[in-house]
């Protein structure tokens, strides 16, 4: 082991096909459940709280929390009840996320099921989260955000819904829920107050290459767009007050400045790769060099805290992750793991601490507050039939992002695209008959 790397193992002995001793773990108040393994394909993601818990989604309906203060804290939250047919009628094919995140207080817990309905929990008390309300969307999400009093979702339709959190009454929503609609997918969505005059925004970005800044609640006002990817825009995070950053299919960051949707700098994959300084954790490894193309320098997953930004680059995503630090002339470090640890499945900031998941339950936590890389390791024992990675079905479904070159008409894209168009059209035809009769 390499004397820089230094470890911190918390065992969590939580084996979800296995029966727990309780009388063995007296400390624990465990309520035990017997999982059905569906054939859904998602992908675990996972989120850490203000309060520093940690959440883990699972595949099959479940997600796991553990207080990181405390890592023989933990809880299996149980929501979805899906058959085998309601399985079936899923598109394998199709974007399925499995979004898991805490409100900016960490009071609640929001989880995005697979049947159209997003799951609501609290804490009960200091050890252990309840279900308080479920909310029942029109179209599957594919993105999140949420103030400690508002939940805001994506679909994939394009449009854009808000839900109060204040209330504890399951909710279905409707068109008066909402906000704004895009003619495209929506990849993300963020809100923002402006700290210089408090106004408020939403923030979405589309596979139309666009991220809209819309007035809230009032997004049919519009105050601008941030346009320059030429790719889908699959995330954007908020830096600051008064800055965000993007990231796109092709093989982009750009740094803007609201809400005058100012663009600042562009960083690109290819020149991330030609300067990252490459760090190797235990040991160095080596993987063949991919071939140099617009799929491999994409970008497949990006966060960001305190100027820090994590991103994986196609090509490199099972095994290595870049950081490139915005306050220190985009200093970039590659950190790259042995493939004994598998894949990567999913990483988040706290802070200056990446957690990085993958899909041997290994989970890691890396401090970048140094140029020097601390890594400590928390051995989180989860059934690897649980933690689900699917990497081809998500190559899939990442490609179909990418807009195929050609006549408009030529390819689905345009079809369905032309599709919507005609929906939100009908939308608005309904809309002013019902105004005027």
């Amino acid at each position: 082991m390499s004397s820089e790397n230094k470890y911190l193992v918390s065992s969590i002995d939580f084996n979800l096909d296995s029966p727990i001793n309780v009388d063995a773990r007296p400390n624990l108040h465990l309520e035990i459940f017997l999982f059905t393994i569906c054939l859904i394909i998602i992908m675990s993601e996972l989120a850490i709280s203000s309060t520093n818990w940690l959440a883990i989604s699972l595949r099959n309906g479940a997600a796991i929390v553990v207080n990181l203060n405390s890592p023989e804290q933990f809880e299996c939250l149980r929501f979805d009840e899906i058959n085998q047919q309601q399985a079936k009628e899923n598109n394998e094919d199709d974007l399925n996320r499995n979004l898991i995140q805490f409100t900016p207080n960490g009071e609640k817990l929001i989880i995005n099921g697979q049947n159209k309905q997003i799951y609501i929990y609290i804490q009960s008390n200091s050890t252990s989260w309840k279900l308080q309300r479920t909310i029942t969307v029109k179209k599957r999400a594919s993105a999140l955000d949420s103030t400690n009093d508002y939940l805001f979702i994506a679909d994939k339709s394009g449009d854009a819904y808000q839900a109060s959190l204040s209330n504890g009454q399951d909710t279905v929503l409707t068109d008066d829920d909402c906000l704004l609609g895009h003619l495209s997918m929506l990849l993300d969505v963020k809100y923002f107050q402006a700290k210089s005059t408090g106004e408020k925004f939403l923030i979405t970005a589309d596979r139309d290459e666009k991220i809209r800044l819309s007035h809230y609640p009032n997004g049919y006002n519009i105050q601008g767009y941030c346009l320059g990817h030429k790719e889908f825009v699959s995330h954007v995070k908020l830096l600051d007050h008064d800055r965000i950053i993007s990231a796109s299919g092709d093989g982009t960051l750009r740094l803007w400045q609201l809400p005058d949707c100012t663009e600042l700098n562009v960083i690109t994959t290819k020149s991330l790769i030609e300067t990252a300084k490459e760090i190797f954790h235990e040991s160095e490894c080596s993987y063949s060099e991919p071939n140099s193309s617009s799929m491999n320098e994409s970008i497949w997953k990006m966060d960001a805290s305190n100027n820090l930004i994590a991103l994986s680059i196609y090509a490199y995503r099972e095994h290595s992750i870049y950081v490139t630090n915005l306050s220190n002339n985009n200093q970039t470090r590659k950190i790259t793991f042995d493939s004994k640890y598998g894949t990567i499945i999913d990483y988040t900031f706290s802070s200056f601490d990446l957690y990085l998941l993958f899909d041997s339950n290994r989970l890691f936590k890396l401090n970048l507050a140094d140029e020097k890389v601390l890594i400590e390791e928390i051995d989180l024992k989860i059934n690897s039939s649980h933690i689900m990675n699917n990497i081809h079905t998500l190559e899939i479904i990442f490609k179909q992002l990418f807009k195929t070159r050609g006549q408009p008409g030529d390819c689905e894209y345009f079809k369905r695209k032309n599709e919507r168009i005609e929906q939100q059209e009908a939308k608005k035809q309904r809309k002013n008959k019902t105004q005027t009769s």
